[in-house]
Parts: C-alpha cells; structure tokens; sequence
C-alpha cells in the first residue's frame, strides 16, 4: 500500500499526475492529507480529475499565520507520539508513504515513516539551496527529509549528485519534475478565465519572508508600484499576502491604480492560462520558476537563493532583491523570452514504475 502524504496546494499539484496513475491503474493507495492547506483543494482536485477522497489528519484553520503553524505542530506531535494513528496501515501488505518536496508535511511524513518503521521515498528529493536561511525553513526541512527517507526520487542528475553523501538512500534520476505531468494534464483542460487584451505582467508574492517582514514587503510593493507605470500587471493576491495587506494602506493603493488588477487566487487551471499567457511574471514561488521554464516566459525570481536550476541563466532571473536588476529585467525582457519546451518524459510514470518494483 502507497500513502500519500499532502499538505499544501504545491504538493496536490504536482502529486496529481501520480495520484491520476494510481487511479487509472488501479495501484492500492491511500491519500493522507496533513491539513496544512484546506482551500481550493477540491477545485485541484477538480482541474485534475482526482476521484479519491482524503484521510484527513488535521481539523483545524489552514495554516497562514504563524500561531496556527505553531498550532498544527502541536497537532501533528501528538499524531507521532500517539500509537492510534498505526492503525491507519494495512500491516498485512508491504507499506511505503511517498512525501513531495520540501514542507512542514514532508517533514511530517518522514517522521511519520520512521516512528513507525516505514519506508519512506521522497520526491522532488536532491534540491539545495545551500543556504539555511533562505528559503527558510524549506532548506532545513530538506536536511532533515534526507537523512529519514529511504528512496529519493530526484528530477535531474544535479539533484542527485547533491545527495552522494547519504549513503543510505537509494537514488533514482526521473529526467524531470513531475511538474511537468501536471501542465501536460492541465493543458487539455479548457477555461474561460479572463485575459487582459494588452501585454502585462503576473506579479504573485506570498512567501514568508517577503510578506512578515514589513520593510522588505513595503519595498517589493513599491517597485510593483512603480512597474505599473510601464505595464498592466495582474496581481494574484494569496490569502496570507491579502491578510498582510490588510495591515497597511497598500491594499487601497494597490486597488486605486489604474493599471494594477487585484485578482484572488484561482484555480490551477485559470492560473496556468493566465501564466502562459503574460509578457512576463514576477514570483516568489519555487513552483512557478519550474512552470515558467517550461513556458519560457521572462520571469524574475523575488528570492534571495533559489534551490531550483530550471530556467536560470536562462528565462529566469534569480532577482536576490535587487532593484537594478529588476530595471534591467524588464527593460530586456526579449532578452529573457524562450520558446516552450517540449518534453517527451513522464517523471511520474518512472516514479510509479519504481514504486511498483519495490512494493
């Protein structure tokens, strides 16, 4: 039996094309949801057709402030401490959870795998940052997710050579992130999300570090500010990045300027149709810098360090909160334009094969 462990919309989305396989093929699989996220999942669930329904660990609000954080983690304490949640494998099959990525949830599922002596594979294993603080906690998630799995799927042979160290693991190569499964899924699906007639930019900010510290969040709005004066630009307001909003005056700025659109966050399939669609997109998101280089549009990367390599040196523009090189970005951004990648491979379906070899 395969447990699935999600947590975050991140994960469910670039979980779904594995989920989609289990289902199809009709692998034994039971989908573990964390709690950490509860909005728009069923609209995921939705945009990829996913028929499963969930064991939900966690009843509590989605966690985007930092109390619920801290309320989830006593939550999830006791989930480890306890003996009730063995009850939830079937001890007469050979077991395995799968974790994705680099969350709280990760975390948990390791963990979750060694207190009770479970194997644990781990996709979208290998990425580093090399830097603790930045993304921070998720380079330190990806430490301590290493060393508690078993099986490390990793998306190119970077990612792999990072892990030589962790003799203990067994480490597959899948040519690519699952990511990729989940736009060629997402792609045959039709939307009727609106699109702006003139050329303009996606701006989506919602990262801890860009949102809770209050200068660094003032200035990244000023330079979007400032941008408008250029360009039309959607901006795609997270329910953390809204709530931030709501603390300062920009929420009203922001809406009073003519070239600025505050949209909610929408679903995948909206989403991914106003992406591909844009003249250039500015981001804080791990996941967007892996769909955009696949799109090959002008992105610049509102981070400090990035433990992703899609698209760098390429259509992607590790910005390290520079203002000049957010100037030069978008005075070049032909500069920065690439046709879209066509990619053949399916990472999930290697990935499936792996798992169906070992269980």
């Amino acid at each position: 039996m395969i447990y699935i462990v999600i947590g975050t919309r991140a994960q469910l989305i670039k979980m779904a094309p594995i989920i989609k396989l289990c289902e199809t093929k009709g692998y034994p699989f039971t989908l573990l949801h964390t709690g950490q996220h509860f909005e728009s999942l069923d609209e995921i669930c939705k945009d990829f057709e996913i028929n499963t329904t969930w064991q939900t660990l966690y009843h509590g609000k989605e966690v985007s402030t930092i109390w619920q954080a801290f309320l989830w983690c006593l939550s999830m304490s006791g989930l480890l401490i306890s003996n009730k949640f063995y009850s939830q494998f079937d001890n007469s099959k050979k077991n395995l959870i799968l974790i994705h990525g680099d969350t709280l949830s990760t975390l948990l599922g390791a963990m979750l795998g060694k207190r009770f002596k479970i194997p644990v594979a781990h996709v979208e294993s290998g990425l580093r940052s090399f830097n603790l603080f930045h993304p921070f906690p998720e380079e330190i998630t990806r430490l301590l997710t290493f060393r508690l799995s078993n099986i490390a799927f990793c998306p190119s042979e970077w990612a792999k050579n990072n892990l030589s160290k962790y003799t203990h693991l067994e480490t597959i190569n899948t040519d690519g992130n699952t990511i990729i499964d989940s736009l060629n899924l997402i792609s045959q699906r039709k939307t009727e999300y609106p699109i702006p007639a003139e050329p303009y930019g996606v701006i989506s900010i919602h990262r801890f570090e860009n949102i809770f510290f209050l200068k660094r969040f003032k200035s990244i709005l000023d330079q979007i500010i400032n941008l408008a004066k250029q360009y039309k630009l959607v901006f795609v307001l997270h329910p953390a990045t809204r709530k931030r909003l709501n603390t300062t005056d920009y929420l009203k700025i922001l809406g009073d300027n003519p070239n600025i659109e505050l949209r909610p966050r929408t679903n995948y399939n909206n989403f991914i149709t106003l992406l591909s669609s844009s003249k250039f997109v500015i981001s804080d998101g791990g996941s967007n810098q892996e769909e955009l280089s696949v799109f090959g549009i002008p992105t610049y990367l509102m981070r400090k360090s990035t433990e992703r390599q899609d698209g760098l040196e390429r259509n992607i523009v590790l910005g390290k909160y520079s203002f000049k090189k957010l100037s030069n970005f978008i005075q070049h951004l032909d500069d920065f334009s690439y046709p879209k990648k066509k990619i053949d491979s399916s990472p999930s379906e290697k990935i499936l094969s792996a798992l169906t070899q070992y269980l």
